[in-house]
């Protein structure tokens, strides 16, 4: 409780000191007022849900029908802008519809959705709060197909999200840009269930990663067959949802193994002939499928996650989803801790080094040490979602918990510092206007700041001074063929040591950034 009350106020500290600052769009809430639009059909796709429904004994079993999916946009009200960045925010809710899906939310009203939307549009943005097809098995026995059927769950998610990403594409090319955005600037972020499909749909890029996937995860043995693919573009259409698929009766999973009538179809194309990248991926409590899916020169990646989170694990381990008769144990993913740490080591999130620490204050506070990447300890009743709240006025269903979160005060809190983080990293992963006030990427010399560094070799540590007006922020340590071994954040000192803590002998490069730009040396250990 004292670790929470400390954070609690720190928060509240620091959405003072953003509010003192001078306001400057994509940074701060410069609009007053925000435009919502009712919910609109943007594309349509095959869901499984009558037949999941029918298994549950809660709808008409049956085979796939098409499902509209729609998006409910949030704009500065006012805004003449037509070149603005677009947020894809995907909501949580466990792939299955609110009504049972064990969870506080799972609509695209929640109040955490609202709550960011709204930010985001009176920083500047359009935000599209998006469905996307749900339906799976938690319940059922057979522990490789429910893992199957959730498999086959975010994959539709991710599909959706690249469908999504070709319609706004395809509004500015051929509608006359209705959404008065930069298609080049599109951000997908998902909260909870979202954040699985975020990170899928930034990842996933290759069918080989699929088949390939360490430990057979995507792989469910078939008796009579053999080894057969969770994931079948025949059946499933590709991983950006182009198709179209149509089941036959020589289908090897769903028609030999769950029952769907020959002939269903499962993916339909949507807004052919557009390209599904984005730029900049975000999440907010979700994990990866499996790590091997990041390569180098994919989207940058803002995440945050819970360490302690009991459903979606940090580093990598269990899934563990909230059904109305409990947790159910699912299968291996890969939560921030480890993604981060990847993401680092490739360095696709290179570009979030040189933030000037005043423009990035919530930073202060983040114990993750990997860019990118907010941590947060000791939160309230341990929650791995503290940003979610339910309105004490609003009806839960007789299957929901009984427990959901009431306080909003506290989730906002927390959202203070989930946009706050967002808003400089942001600048740069879409090269807003913002982008040159929150970095700076001047070389400095030596006399700028007063730099001093002994020894010179040297064998176990370098002392580095500089002048007390001009202390070093953060550093980081590359080796000689541009590997980043090290960094440390907000150090904020005017007296350096580098410990040499198992480098290997040879040349390094000390990057360190300072309020008016970058200072490299050269230091060699011997």
């Amino acid at each position: 409780m004292r670790i929470f009350t400390k954070f609690f106020l720190f928060l509240t500290l620091m959405a003072s000191v953003v509010e003192i600052n001078a306001q400057e769009r994509y940074l701060n809430e410069v609009f007053d007022k925000v435009t919502v639009s009712a919910q609109i059909p943007l594309q349509s796709n095959f869901t499984v849900m009558p037949w999941v429904g029918g298994l549950l004994g809660g709808m008409p079993g049956g085979g796939s029908t098409r499902q509209p999916l729609r998006a409910q946009f949030y704009s500065p009200e006012g805004d003449t802008r037509t070149d603005r960045p677009l947020v894809i925010y995907l909501h949580t809710g466990n792939f299955i519809p609110f009504s049972f899906n064990g969870s506080c939310g799972g609509t695209v009203l929640d109040s955490t959705n609202v709550e960011v939307a709204t930010r985001l549009a009176k920083m500047g943005y359009v935000v599209a709060v998006v469905e996307y097809r749900q339906g799976w098995l938690p319940t059922i026995e057979q522990e490789l197909l429910k893992r199957y059927t959730l498999i086959q769950a975010a994959y539709r998610g991710a599909q959706d999200v690249n469908a999504y990403v070709r319609y706004f594409r395809k509004s500015v090319a051929e509608l006359g840009n209705v959404h008065g955005i930069d298609a080049e600037k599109i951000t997908v972020w998902g909260q909870g269930t979202g954040g699985y499909i975020s990170l899928a749909a930034g990842y996933l890029n290759q069918y080989s990663e699929i088949t390939n996937t360490p430990g057979g995860k995507w792989i469910l043995p078939v008796q009579g067959v053999g080894n057969v693919p969770m994931i079948i573009e025949g059946q499933n259409g590709t991983i950006t949802g182009e198709g179209p698929t149509t089941l036959s009766s020589a289908a090897y999973i769903p028609t030999a193994v769950l029952g769907f009538k020959s002939g269903d179809t499962l993916c339909v194309e949507n807004h052919k002939g557009y390209s599904s990248e984005f730029a900049l991926t975000v999440n907010m409590g979700g994990a990866l499928g499996d790590t091997s899916w990041i390569t180098k020169g994919e989207t940058p990646l803002i995440s945050y996650h819970v360490t302690s989170d009991a459903f979606a694990p940090c580093k990598t381990g269990i899934l563990r989803v909230p059904t109305a008769r409990g947790p159910e144990p699912v299968v291996e993913v890969s939560g921030s801790c480890d993604v981060a740490a990847i993401m680092d080591r490739i360095g696709n999130n290179d570009l979030f080094k040189n933030i000037i620490p005043a423009k990035d204050p919530f930073n202060a506070y983040n114990k993750s040490g990997n860019l990118g990447f907010y941590q947060f300890n000791g939160t309230p009743n341990d929650s791995g979602a503290p940003w979610e709240w339910t309105f004490a006025s609003q009806p839960k269903p007789n299957q929901q918990p009984t427990d959901c979160n009431t306080d909003a005060v506290s989730a906002r809190k927390y959202l203070d510092t989930i946009v706050g983080y967002f808003a400089p990293r942001a600048c740069l992963a879409l090269n807003l206007p913002c982008k040159s006030s929150v970095t700076s990427t001047k070389e400095l010399s030596d006399i700028n700041v007063n730099f001093r560094m002994a020894p010179n070799p040297a064998t176990t540590d370098v002392q580095i001074t500089v002048s007390d007006k001009t202390p070093v922020r953060s550093y980081a340590i590359y080796d000689i063929s541009g590997r980043m071994v090290r960094n440390m954040n907000d150090i904020n000192t005017n007296a350096l040591t580098i410990r040499r803590q198992g480098l290997e002998n040879g040349m390094y490069i000390i990057r360190m950034q300072f309020d008016g730009g970058m200072l490299s040396k050269k230091v060699i250990f011997e």
